[in-house]
C-alpha cells in the first residue's frame, strides 16, 4: 500500500520539493495550492477516460500546480499577492519609462505659496503633484516664498539657465501675477518672455488655468504639465499715470465696487480662506458707497496685422508707457463720465474654478484674441447692483440695459471725487493716491503657459 501510494502521487512530492526549494516562507500558499491539486485529482480520476489519457491529464494538473506554487513562492514583495505585485509592476514601468528618457529632462523652479487658499498648497504638491512630476522627467528646485511679492523676486533674480524649461506656480493667480510681473522686470527681456509658466491650481481664485486650460485640480494640473506643449496668451499692463508705476496682467483688471471688496477681503485672508470674497462682499454691499468715474477708452478694429513683435512691443511700453500713442485713431476714443458701480477690464472670458454654475463674466474674450473686452456697470444703488450679480449667475449680465460691454485696446481710468482710486489686477489691488489714473493697454501674445489648451 505504501508503496502504490507513491507511486500514484508523484505531483505531491514534486511540488513539495519546488516549494522548500524556492522559499522558506510561502507555507500557507503550499498548503492552499495542495488542496487545490488533491481536488482536481479527484475531479480526474472520477471521469471515465482512457488510461493514458488519465496519466497525460494527470501530468498537466501536475505541471499546473507546480507553475502555480513557483510563482506565488516567488513573489515576496508581501503577503497579499493581488493586490501589491500589480503596483509594484506598474511603478517599475513608469521608472523604467522615465529612466530612458534621460534626454528629455526638464528642468524648472518651482515657486509654491503656502499660504494659498487654505494654507493646504504644500500638502497639494507634495502629496498630488510632485511624483507625477518627477517620473514624467521633470528636474525640479522647489522654493517656498516668505511673504507678500516674493514671488517676484525670485522670479526677476534667478538664473535662466538654472530653469530653462520654465517656472510652476503653486498657489493661486497671485502668484501667477507675481511671477509674470518679476520675468517682464528683468534686464534679459528677450529670454524672460520666451520663459513659460506653469500653474498647479491650490489658492483662493484659479480663474487664469481652470479659462485658458480647462483644468481645475492639482492633478489635471500635473498630467498636463507632464503632456508638455505652450499656449500663448495676451498680457496687459496697467499704469498708474501719476507715479509711473506699471503693473501687468493676464485676467482682468477691475475698479470700483469689486476693487473695495478685494481691499476689505484682505482682512479675512487667514481667517477665511476663500470665503472671505463672500464677507467682505456682504459687508460692503451694506454699506456701498457712490462710484464716479471718468472713461476713455479706444474701441479694438480687430486684429491688426501690423503688430510689432512681442518683444520690442513689451519695450516700448516699459520704457515710454506714459504716452498714448492713438496716431490716425486719435478721433476713435470714446468718453464716458459719471457713476459706475463697477468697471472691469478681462483679456479672457474669466470663468471662476469655484462658481458652482462657472459664470463667465467676458462670454466674447479669448485670451489671444489681440484685444480687451470693457464691461462698465452704470448706475448707483443695492438694487441695481444685487440685480447684476443675479444675473451674472446665470450669464444673463450683459442683457442688462444699464451695462455696456465693448471689446477695445487700450482703457484710461480716472476716479472723481472721494471715489475709491484702487486698481484690482489679477486678484491683486494696486493703490493710488489723490486723484489716481489709470491706463490700460494691450501686449499682444506676450506670455506663454505650460499645457495645451483644449482646441490645440
Amino acid at each position: 500500500m505504501g508503496s502504490r501510494s507513491f507511486v500514484r502521487s508523484p505531483v505531491s512530492c514534486s511540488a513539495v520539493n519546488e516549494f522548500f526549494t524556492c522559499s522558506s516562507h510561502c507555507s500557507r500558499n503550499y498548503y492552499q495550492c495542495s488542496n487545490t491539486m488533491k481536488s482536481q485529482r479527484a475531479q480526474v480520476g472520477q471521469t471515465l477516460l482512457p488510461r493514458k489519457l488519465r496519466k497525460s491529464t494527470r501530468w498537466q494538473t501536475a505541471l499546473f500546480t507546480q507553475r502555480r506554487i513557483v510563482s506565488n513562492c516567488c513573489s515576496d514583495l508581501s503577503t497579499t499577492y493581488t493586490e501589491e505585485v500589480p503596483n509594484y509592476l506598474a511603478l517599475n514601468v513608469l521608472q523604467d519609462q522615465s529612466n530612458t528618457g534621460q534626454d528629455n529632462i526638464r528642468k524648472v523652479l518651482v515657486i509654491l505659496n503656502p499660504n494659498s487658499g487654505f494654507r493646504s498648497s504644500r500638502a497639494v504638491f507634495y502629496k498630488k503633484v510632485q511624483s507625477t512630476l518627477k517620473l514624467s522627467g521633470f528636474t525640479m528646485k522647489v522654493v517656498e516664498t516668505a511673504y507678500a511679492g516674493h514671488a517676484k523676486v525670485l522670479a526677476s533674480t534667478v538664473d535662466l539657465s538654472t530653469c530653462p524649461d520654465g517656472i510652476i506656480c503653486v498657489g493661486g493667480d497671485g502668484v501667477v501675477n507675481e511671477v509674470l510681473n518679476g520675468l517682464l522686470g528683468r534686464d534679459d527681456l528677450k529670454e524672460a518672455l520666451q520663459l513659460p509658466i506653469g500653474i498647479v491650481p491650490a489658492g483662493s481664485d484659479n480663474s487664469l488655468v481652470w479659462t485658458v486650460l480647462g483644468i481645475r485640480d492639482p492633478v489635471s494640473a500635473a498630467t498636463a504639465l507632464a503632456k508638455g506643449g505652450f499656449t500663448p496668451i495676451d498680457v496687459f499692463a496697467v499704469k498708474w499715470i501719476q507715479a509711473g508705476v506699471t503693473h501687468f496682467g493676464l485676467t482682468a483688471s477691475f475698479c470700483g465696487f469689486v476693487a473695495d471688496v478685494l481691499q476689505l477681503s484682505e482682512n479675512f485672508r487667514l481667517q477665511l480662506g476663500p470665503f472671505r470674497y463672500v464677507i467682505a462682499g456682504l459687508l460692503k454691499f451694506l454699506s456701498l458707497p457712490q462710484y464716479r468715474f471718468e472713461v476713455d477708452y479706444l474701441p479694438s478694429p480687430g486684429r491688426n496685422p501690423e503688430l510689432k513683435s512681442p518683444t520690442q512691443n513689451c519695450c516700448d511700453q516699459l520704457s515710454d508707457g506714459s504716452k498714448v500713442k492713438r496716431g490716425s485713431t486719435e478721433d476713435n476714443w470714446v468718453m464716458r463720465k459719471g457713476e459706475f458701480l463697477g468697471i472691469l477690464v478681462c483679456n479672457h472670458f474669466c470663468k471662476p474654478a469655484q462658481g458652482l454654475l462657472s459664470p463667465v463674466m467676458a462670454p466674447k474674450a479669448q485670451h489671444d484674441d489681440g484685444s480687451l473686452d470693457l464691461i462698465l456697470i452704470h448706475g448707483s444703488g443695492r438694487l441695481r447692483l444685487f440685480c447684476f450679480f443675479v444675473a451674472y449667475q446665470f450669464c444673463w449680465h450683459l442683457l442688462l440695459p444699464f451695462v455696456e460691454y465693448v471689446k477695445v485696446k487700450q482703457v484710461k481710468i480716472r476716479p472723481v471725487g472721494g471715489t475709491h482710486n484702487g486698481c484690482g489686477v489679477d486678484g491683486e489691488l494696486l493703490q493710488g493716491e489723490g486723484q489716481a489714473e489709470w491706463q490700460c493697454s494691450l501686449l499682444p501674445a506676450q506670455g506663454r503657459l505650460l499645457g495645451r489648451h483644449p482646441r490645440t
